[in-house]
């Protein structure tokens, strides 16, 4: 795992595969944690594939964040755009499926030179305490990515 210092301003971009689980999660929580340490970044998520392209967050994504003090019923899920690369000065994969799935948007060989890979398990196929453990390990993650900074 690696990180960067970024104590300047900075766009973390996180990628799952529909934007309705993981990387939501991960927007909500960095976004938080951005605001209480007074970071000069932006965060934003989306999704490789179509399919929840429009679509709120997952119901257990949202009552996870509520659980946890933040309200995600704003979310709407967005795919990843191939000017994405540009736009963004880290992209975080929330698993390598994802990362093979980004093959795809890929026009250039340097955009890959951004993107980090974070194996983060996928809590669609499960029940509420998987989100509760997707949540916890995400929201540690954001707190190695806030010390590094």
């Amino acid at each position: 795992m690696k990180f960067f210092n970024f104590a300047h301003y900075m766009k973390i971009l996180f990628t799952c595969l529909g934007n309705i689980c993981r990387s939501p999660i991960a927007e909500a929580v960095l976004r938080k944690k951005i605001t209480e340490n007074g970071l000069p970044w932006e965060v934003a998520s989306n999704g490789t594939n179509r399919f929840h392209k429009g679509d709120p967050a997952d119901s257990r994504t949202i009552s996870v964040c509520a659980k946890n003090g933040i309200d995600i019923r704003s979310h709407i899920a967005r795919r990843f755009k191939t000017t994405d690369f540009d736009q963004y000065d880290r992209i975080i994969c929330m698993a390598d499926d994802v990362y093979e799935e980004l093959q795809q948007f890929v026009t250039q060989p340097n955009q890959l030179q951004k993107v980090e890979i974070h194996s983060f398990n996928d809590p669609w196929y499960g029940g509420a305490e998987g989100f509760d453990a997707c949540f916890n390990a995400i929201d540690s993650f954001c707190d190695k990515m806030i010390v590094a900074s």
